[in-house]
């Protein structure tokens, strides 16, 4: 079994006592997760992970404030209304549009 003796939780020490003194979350980038300190620590500090998994690790980690991931978080699901409402207004139109034409036919056949 190719464990590191250094691939431990010791490795990650850093991090997590950053995160403890900053009053911060540990955000993993790739999993899109937030973690307290102490869920971080929970969730990692068990033996036998691979250099190579907490080297991936580290390089997906970063220490935020919870607020400002907060603040992002509601900015994000605006864009997405607002985009969704973009949407909805062409299938709108579409529709009107399609409507209007369909009814000009059937007008149209009448008068025939």
């Amino acid at each position: 079994m190719d464990l590191d003796k250094d691939a431990g939780f010791h490795r990650l020490w850093h991090l997590y006592s950053e995160a403890l003194k900053s009053n911060c979350f540990i955000y993993d980038k790739n999993k899109r997760k937030w973690y307290t300190p102490e869920e971080f620590r929970k969730e990692y500090d068990v033996l036998g992970h691979r250099h190579s998994f907490i080297t991936g690790l580290l390089e997906n980690l970063v220490i935020r404030d919870p607020v400002a991931g907060i603040k992002v978080g509601q900015v994000q699901i605006l864009t997405r209304i607002e985009n969704f409402k973009t949407e909805i207004d062409k299938d709108l139109l579409k529709l009107s549009e399609f409507s209007r034409k369909t009814i000009s036919y059937y007008q149209d056949k009448l008068k025939k």
